[in-house]
C-alpha cells in the first residue's frame, strides 16, 4: 500500500508553515497543500522555493477568507462583507459557473509563482455539493492533476472522468476520539498492510502561535506534528510505502 501523509493548511500561519516545512524536510510528511488566499501564503511559497519542494498541491477553498475573484464575479459565494460563506451553507449557495471561475483563479495563482502543483485537494467538504465537485474534477482533468477523494461517490466520479485519485481516504488520525496519537498511526498502518493501491491520510500538523488561534478552532496541530515525527522515527510506517501524489 502506498501511503500519502498529506498536510493541509500550508499558508494559514507562519507557525503552521514552519511545522509543515519541518515535516516535509524530515520525511514524516510526504505531501502538503497550499492555501491561495491566506495571509501567509507568500511565506509558504518562499519555503517551497528555498527547499525545492515538489510535493505541494493546491488547497482549493470556498469557505475561508475572501475569494481571489472580484466579489462582483462571484456574488453567490460571499457574504455582504466579501468573505466566503460558512462551509455548512455550501450546497445552498454553490453556483457552478462562479465556483469554477474562483477555483481556476486559485490554480492560476499557484502557477503564477512558478510552481508546479502535485495535486488538488480542498478545504472543508466540497463533496457536499455536486456543483462544486463537478467544477473541481473538470479543472483537475484540464490541468491533468490527481485529486483527493473523500467519499466513494466522488472517487467513482473522478475515475469515470479519468482523473487520478487514491483508492482510500482516511481522516481517522486527525479525527480520532483518543487524539492524534502514535498509537492511532500504528492502527492505521496495520489496517493498510493487506490493502492494495494508494491511500491519503489527512493531517493538519503545525505549530500554534497567537495568530493561528485567531484563524482556526483546531489547536491539536502540534500533537499531530509530534505524533507523526515519533511514528516516523520509531519505524511505524515501515509496513507501507510513503509517497506523494505523483506516485498514484
Amino acid at each position: 500500500m502506498k501511503l500519502i501523509i498529506n498536510a493541509e493548511d500550508f499558508g494559514l500561519s507562519k507557525s503552521i508553515n514552519k511545522g509543515i516545512c519541518e515535516g516535509l524536510k524530515e520525511g514524516f510528511i510526504t505531501s502538503a497543500s497550499l492555501f491561495m488566499n491566506a495571509k501567509h501564503t507568500d511565506d509558504a511559497v518562499s519555503l517551497i522555493k528555498q527547499n525545492d519542494f515538489k510535493n505541494v498541491g493546491i488547497h482549493l477553498n470556498l469557505t475561508y477568507g475572501k475569494p481571489l475573484c472580484d466579489q462582483k464575479e462571484v456574488p453567490h459565494l460571499v457574504e455582504n462583507d466579501g468573505s466566503f460563506h460558512y462551509m455548512c451553507s455550501m450546497p445552498f449557495y454553490a453556483i457552478y459557473d462562479e465556483v469554477k471561475k474562483e477555483l481556476k483563479k486559485q490554480i492560476e495563482k499557484f502557477l503564477s509563482f512558478g510552481l508546479t502543483p502535485s495535486h488538488l485537494d480542498y478545504h472543508h467538504y466540497f463533496y457536499s455539493s455536486m456543483e462544486v465537485m463537478r467544477a473541481f474534477l473538470e479543472l483537475a482533468k484540464e490541468y491533468d492533476l490527481p485529486v483527493r477523494s473523500m467519499t466513494e461517490k466522488t472517487r467513482e466520479m473522478a475515475e469515470k472522468m479519468g482523473v487520478r485519485t487514491t483508492k482510500i481516504f482516511l481522516s481517522d488520525f486527525h479525527e480520532s476520539y483518543s487524539g492524534p496519537t502514535e498509537e492511532k498511526l500504528k492502527q492505521i498502518v496495520q489496517f493498510l498492510k493487506d490493502k492494495n493501491g494508494s491511500c491519503e491520510l489527512m493531517t493538519l500538523p503545525g505549530y500554534v502561535d497567537e495568530y493561528t488561534t485567531t484563524q482556526t478552532n483546531y489547536l491539536g496541530r502540534e500533537q499531530e506534528l509530534l505524533s507523526l515525527k515519533k511514528a516516523f522515527e520509531n519505524g511505524v510506517f515501515d509496513g507501507v510505502e510513503l509517497v506523494d501524489f505523483s506516485k498514484i
